[in-house]
């Protein structure tokens, strides 16, 4: 369906858990195929799957702006997809499965050789979120495809056309059928087979992106039958504006652009914006001034939501906020039943007003008093969440210090919270998730190390 509700394709999709036992034997059967292929082959791979999605440009992008997306979204989804593929086959090209020896002087006496071996998991669950389709998929695919796992991918009913078009493309570029699997489901029928999937013996990992209501049900599941879990979800990601950063008009501006990017359905979106007390009036009057400019000169400002549900849920929070003491700084708030919603800046907000604790994944940006520095970690810290901060200064050494006691995944010094790089480790702490994406810290999420030791 489009964000207006539209249809937009029909899926065939699973209707019950009875074809799942073929299909992670089948993955199984698959992991064994690529554990054993050789590097070269793989490598092979790898490229004709960038030749393949390269000349899919066009039709990767159109599928992303059906579904609500910008065009800049569409087109950072798009590049960043290729820039993750290639970073991950130099990885695959240059780092060893293993042989690392150990320091052992009992082993070593008896002349016993050691090594470590990294060993992949074997067939991994992957379940990716709808906000950026195609880079959720293949970074859920690609980290343990690399690992030397095989991959069963679970699409979202919201982007479940991206999905097929990826994992289409792989195959077409010469992944073996049974090393990469989709399967779509109706979301009535989402806990059900993912329950089923997770349960299923060959199955050896998750990973999972997307709300932190749904990433508690998963790793629920998957601890219930001892199964270990990658999660990266929800944050209420905070922007701390110290009182001697240089340029208060650009730390507002980027924070406002980190906030309202995508329609703020991002997991990196600044949700908060902390100003100590004495700079507050200033920059509310500021903030206020370019939040009104923005939402006349951005037109992707008035794209919907991707559902009327999220929109409606955004707009609860909002309203309770005004009725209970927030200011509404700039925007409207539009209380039909539709996907639309205007971008807002609220102000005066406090702890006790669910909007602040709670993850809008919508353009909702909160400025919220601080009293000094010392105060403000605490704040920080006291949300359940912990993804993505931003301090901004012109003291690196102040930047470096509180950083240190910011309990998150990501601090950036002077750069927005919506910041994710191939080459650097993506997650949280908290109700944000465990483990990492990315790089060589996302490939070792789907492997073991293996200890082997020879007498000779």
């Amino acid at each position: 369906m489009s964000p207006a509700g539209e249809p937009l394709h029909k899926v065939l999709a699973l209707k019950d858990t009875q074809p799942l036992a073929e299909l992670c034997e089948r993955a199984a059967k698959g992991f064994l195929l690529w554990k054993a292929m050789s590097v070269r082959e793989k490598l092979g791979i790898y490229d004709s799957i960038i030749r393949q999605l390269e000349a899919q440009k066009d039709e990767l992008i159109q599928a992303h702006v059906e579904i609500g997306n910008p065009m800049y979204m569409a087109e950072f989804n798009y590049h960043g997809t290729l820039d993750n593929i290639r970073h991950y086959r130099s990885i695959l090209d240059t780092r060893p499965a293993g042989t690392m020896p150990v320091q052992n002087a009992k082993i070593e006496s008896t002349g016993e050789i050691s090594m470590v071996v990294n060993e992949p998991f074997g067939p991994v669950l992957s379940i990716a979120a709808w906000n950026a389709p195609l880079i959720l998929a293949t970074r859920a695919i690609f980290a343990p495809l690399t690992a030397g796992c095989s991959v069963i991918v679970k699409s979202s009913d919201l982007s479940a056309r991206i999905s097929h078009l990826a994992v289409q493309a792989l195959l077409d570029a010469g992944v073996p059928k049974d090393v990469l699997t989709l399967v779509h489901c109706e979301s009535a029928k989402s806990r059900e087979i993912v329950g089923a999937l997770i349960a299923n013996r060959n199955v050896k990992k998750v990973n999972f992106t997307g709300s932190t209501r749904v990433g508690s049900e998963v790793a629920a599941v998957a601890g219930k039958h001892l199964k270990p879990v990658l999660l990266e979800l929800g944050g209420k990601n905070c922007s701390i504006i110290l009182d001697d950063v240089a340029d208060l008009e650009e730390a507002l501006r980027t924070s406002l652009w980190a906030s309202w990017a995508h329609k703020g359905q991002i997991c990196m979106c600044t949700d908060l914006i902390f100003v100590s007390e004495k700079k507050y009036p200033r920059a509310a009057q500021m903030l206020q001034k370019i939040a009104t400019e923005t939402i006349g000169a951005d037109k992707t400002l008035a794209i919907p939501q991707r559902t009327a549900a999220h929109a409606e849920s955004a707009k609860k929070l909002v309203s309770e906020a005004l009725q209970d003491g927030a200011k509404l700084l700039a925007g409207s708030l539009d209380l039909s039943a539709t996907s639309n919603f205007s971008p807002v800046v609220l102000a005066d907000v406090t702890p006790q007003m669910k909007v602040y604790s709670t993850e809008t994944f919508a353009p909702v940006v909160c400025l919220v008093k601080y009293k000094d520095v010392a105060s403000v970690a605490d704040q920080v810290n006291a949300l359940d969440y912990g993804l993505k901060c931003s301090i901004w200064t012109s003291q690196g050494l102040a930047a470096h210090k509180l950083a240190g006691q910011i309990d998150c995944g990501s601090v950036h010094v002077n750069a927005p919270t919506v910041l994710d790089e191939p080459h650097l480790p993506h997650g949280g702490t908290n109700k944000s998730g465990y483990g990492r994406f990315n790089s060589h810290w996302g490939v070792s999420e789907f492997q073991y190390p293996k200890l082997l030791t020879v007498k000779v």
